[in-house]
C-alpha cells in the first residue's frame, strides 16, 4: 500500500516536473519569437505620409490648365472652401471642370514644384467623383530625368475618396553618387473625360491633399577608396 502510494507520488511530481520544464520552454520560445519580431521591425524602413500639396495657400491661375486634342475644350479652376475632403485639417480644395468627352485631356501644371527628397513608396490624393468614369492620373519625372504617367484610378463613384498608386521598380529614385542628391516630382495632373457620346459634356471634379509615402533613403556608407 505504501509502495503504490509513492509511487503515484513519484508520478505525479515527475509529471509536475516535465510540465513546467514545457512551460519555461514555450515561454522561452515565445520570448524569442517577439524578440525576433521586435529585432525585425527596428531593421524595417519607417515609411510616413508626407502632404506635397494642401491647397491651403496655393493659388492656381487659369494659366495652369492646358487643353489637348479638339478645339471645343473649355474649363475651369477655382479654389474652393465648401464641403471640404476628410484629409486632416483641409479647409480649402481644388475645383477643376472640363466641357469634354472620350479622347480629350485637361492638364494641371502646379503653380508650385511638387518635390520628393525621400525614397517614395506610394502617392496618394483626396479625389470626389461625380460618377462620370473619368480617369485621373499624374506624370511624375524620376531621379534620372525620365518621365513616366500614373494611373490613380476612374471617378466612377460619388464623393470623397483618397485615390492612391503604388511607383514601379522602373522609376528611378535612389541616388547613383552619394554627393549628388536626386528627387523625383509631380510635373502635370491629368484627367480623361470619361462620357463616350457624340456630343462633349462638362465634367466636374475636386482634389485636396496631394500626399506621398516616403521613408529616409538607404545611402551606401561602405567607402571603395582605399
Amino acid at each position: 500500500m505504501k509502495k503504490s502510494l509513492l509511487m503515484a507520488v513519484a508520478v505525479v511530481f515527475a509529471c509536475t516536473i516535465a510540465a513546467s520544464a514545457q512551460e519555461a520552454k514555450g515561454a522561452k520560445e515565445e520570448k524569442s519569437a517577439a524578440e525576433q519580431k521586435q529585432e525585425q521591425k527596428k531593421q524595417s524602413p519607417v515609411y510616413v505620409k508626407i502632404v506635397l500639396e494642401d491647397f491651403e495657400t496655393t493659388q492656381f491661375p487659369e494659366s495652369s490648365i492646358v487643353y489637348k486634342n479638339t478645339g471645343y475644350q473649355k474649363g475651369g479652376i477655382a479654389i474652393r472652401d465648401q464641403f471640404p475632403s476628410p484629409a486632416k485639417d483641409s479647409k480649402k480644395y481644388l475645383g477643376i471642370k472640363i466641357l469634354g468627352k472620350a479622347g480629350d485631356v485637361i492638364q494641371l501644371t502646379p503653380p508650385k514644384k511638387l518635390v520628393i527628397d525621400k525614397y517614395c513608396q506610394s502617392i496618394s490624393i483626396w479625389v470626389y467623383g461625380k460618377d462620370l468614369s473619368g480617369e485621373l492620373s499624374i506624370m511624375i519625372k524620376d531621379s534620372e530625368g525620365a518621365s513616366h504617367r500614373l494611373i490613380m484610378g476612374r471617378l466612377n463613384y460619388q464623393g470623397w475618396r483618397e485615390l492612391t498608386v503604388n511607383l514601379p521598380k522602373e522609376i528611378a529614385q535612389m541616388d547613383r553618387y552619394l554627393s549628388q542628391k536626386t528627387e523625383l516630382e509631380i510635373t502635370r495632373i491629368m484627367y480623361n473625360p470619361g462620357n463616350t457620346g457624340r456630343l462633349p459634356v462638362w465634367n466636374y471634379l475636386y482634389i485636396d491633399d496631394i500626399s506621398a509615402t516616403v521613408r529616409e533613403k538607404m545611402y551606401d556608407k561602405q567607402s571603395d577608396e582605399w
